[in-house]
């Protein structure tokens, strides 16, 4: 039987926020959501990030809310400052508890392209850009420069 997958599934009963399964990181102030099923990378990817500069704001679980200047990334207070190394277990960590978001990248998504085109949904009244993340999922240097420099527009 085969389980299907909702990313943006919400785990809380507030409808003003979405507690959603995934992780976050902020780049200079920037915020990425890494959305996918247990087991996809979230994790691991972010702590590469973490070990190339980034910072953490939340793993497993992420609270995605509106403020005045768009959606915020929140940390929920059971698991700041913590994440999950596969093989080592939890892991101390410095984090923000915030951070505005930019981009997510879903890596229960795929695309064959060499480029993929980013999709945009809407949450909580706001677009929200999201890029798949698969079949070959980004490398953290790439998605750290992501946050750092925005993506390319083509002429």
């Amino acid at each position: 039987m085969i389980m299907s997958y909702d990313a943006w599934r919400n785990y809380s009963d507030d409808d003003a926020a979405l507690l959603l399964h995934g992780t976050a990181v902020s780049v200079g102030g920037r915020g990425l959501l890494m959305l996918g099923p247990s087991g996809a990378g979230k994790s691991s990817i972010a702590i590469e990030m973490l070990a190339l500069g980034a910072q953490l704001v939340s793993d497993d679980r992420v609270w995605l809310r509106v403020s005045q200047n768009g959606l915020l990334l929140q940390t929920p207070g059971a698991v700041a400052g913590r994440i999950e190394a596969r093989g080592i277990g939890l892991l101390s960590c410095a984090h923000t508890p915030e951070a505005p978001l930019k981009f997510c990248i879903d890596l229960s998504q795929t695309c064959d392209r060499r480029l993929p085109f980013v999709q945009e949904v809407t949450k909580l009244g706001h677009r929200v850009s999201v890029i798949p993340g698969g079949p070959t999922v980004p490398r953290a240097a790439a998605l750290l420069l992501l946050l750092q420099n925005g993506l390319a527009t083509y002429d």
